[in-house]
């Protein structure tokens, strides 16, 4: 009864919880070596901020460019110079600035700095890959730092599974429990947007025997290579040392198991070359944040300010209109009486005295005219504010290409 009582709490604590299909998705694509990549990442709690973008789009594909570097390629990290997102109300690309710029399956591009090394080429966006899980190493985090550089083409699959496997099953019992599987994540700074570690071992174990064999977890990471890979490369990073050709069979003990290599020694020189960065890192961040509300704050400013002129120059257009019709009611009263014609001050030509109605017209009418003039210039002027307030607005340099069209 009391082993029948285990079983069943074990049941309980690896039952797979399908995460909910509201999630929410981003397509990121870059590319890598020549090849374009896309990928699909999720994210379980909602819209993601643009830190969390950004660490899960680095998280990816630094360890994919780690595991497909081709031969004599230098070991570089993945770091991002800009993202932009295809925005379908204007079926343009523009740049990502703001999280409220993201909806759920937008398809995001992720560029790297120019370099002899790499270069960006305009080509055709493959299908998005799908992937168990989505994990991302927090910015600034020891573990995202290269300790082990990466010398050759980098090793195959079956010998990364191999060595994952042994180095989390510490040991050597010839499978993995579920303790162990969630011990490696934490060692490693994996924080998972979308699955679990739980939700991940049962995926693993398929005859639900609360443990993964050396067979399981090879079709386990067939499905999930590339958190075989991140477990890897962070593992060697860890021992700093390149992996063991030979490890033993499965489920016997190994001829030299890792964890018997010395660790203390690289654990604080690890620390030391990235914990400065960290704090760093975060101010940048935080600093990049408040740039962003600025400019949409001055963009929303210059949008009421361009509102603002092309409603003085609409008032500047009726005054124009209203002293348009008193000329041309004044040179309807002038043409009544007819008289030598005088405009701006001119005097009427030589001949008999002009009525006293005719002089009042006279100077009604030009009064008209120069208030007609006055007019239109002041609305020359409020267009010139208006144009120049819609440049700042949508056109202001560092904001990529206008939102809107000009006119």
């Amino acid at each position: 009864g009391h082993s029948k009582a285990t079983v069943s709490v074990l049941n309980c604590l690896h039952t797979i919880h399908t995460p909910s299909t509201m999630a929410f998705t981003l397509d990121v694509g870059c590319d890598l070596f020549g090849s374009k990549v896309n990928v699909e990442m999720k994210f379980q709690n909602g819209c993601p901020s643009l830190n969390e973008v950004v660490a899960a789009i680095e998280t990816e594909f630094d360890t994919r460019s780690r595991a497909t570097r081709p031969a004599g390629y230098p070991d570089m990290p993945f770091k991002i110079e800009t993202v932009q997102v295809f925005d379908e109300s204007v079926m343009r690309w523009v740049d990502l600035y703001d999280a409220r710029q993201l909806r759920h399956k937008a398809q995001l591009w992720a560029f790297q700095p120019e370099s002899i090394w790499h270069s960006d080429a305009q080509g055709v966006i493959p299908d998005p890959e799908k992937k168990l899980c989505t994990f991302t190493t927090p910015l600034g985090s020891p573990r995202r730092a290269r300790i082990a550089t990466d010398a050759g083409v980098p090793p195959t699959l079956s010998e990364k599974l191999r060595s994952v496997f042994y180095q989390i099953d510490g040991q050597n019992k010839g499978y993995i429990l579920h303790e162990d599987l969630q011990r490696a994540f934490q060692q490693c700074d994996m924080e998972f947007t979308y699955a679990t570690a739980g939700e991940l071992f049962s995926q693993a174990d398929l005859n639900r025997s609360q443990h993964i064999t050396y067979d399981e977890w090879v079709n386990f990471a067939i499905k999930a290579p590339s958190l075989i890979d991140a477990l890897f490369f962070r593992f060697r990073d860890m021992q700093n040392v390149a992996p063991q050709p030979n490890y033993g069979s499965p489920g016997r003990p190994m001829s030299m198991p890792m964890q018997s290599m010395p660790q203390q020694s690289y654990a604080q020189p690890q620390q030391s070359y990235a914990q400065p960065q960290y704090s760093q890192l975060q101010d940048d961040a935080r600093h990049a944040e408040e740039q962003a509300r600025a400019a949409a704050a001055q963009a929303s400013q210059l949008q009421a300010q361009a509102a603002a002129a092309q409603q003085a120059a609409q008032q500047a257009a009726e005054r124009q209109q209203q002293a348009a019709e008193a000329a041309r009611a004044a040179q309807q009263q002038q043409m009544s009486n007819p008289a030598p014609q005088s405009y701006y001050g001119a005097q009427p030509s030589m001949g008999a005295p002009a009525s006293p109605q005719r002089e009042a017209a006279l100077r009604e009418y030009e009064a008209a005219r120069r208030r007609a003039d006055e007019i239109r210039m002041a609305k020359e002027e409020a267009e010139r504010e208006e144009r120049n307030a819609w440049d700042r607005c949508y056109y202001s340099p560092g904001q990529g290409s206008p939102q809107q069209p000009r006119y």
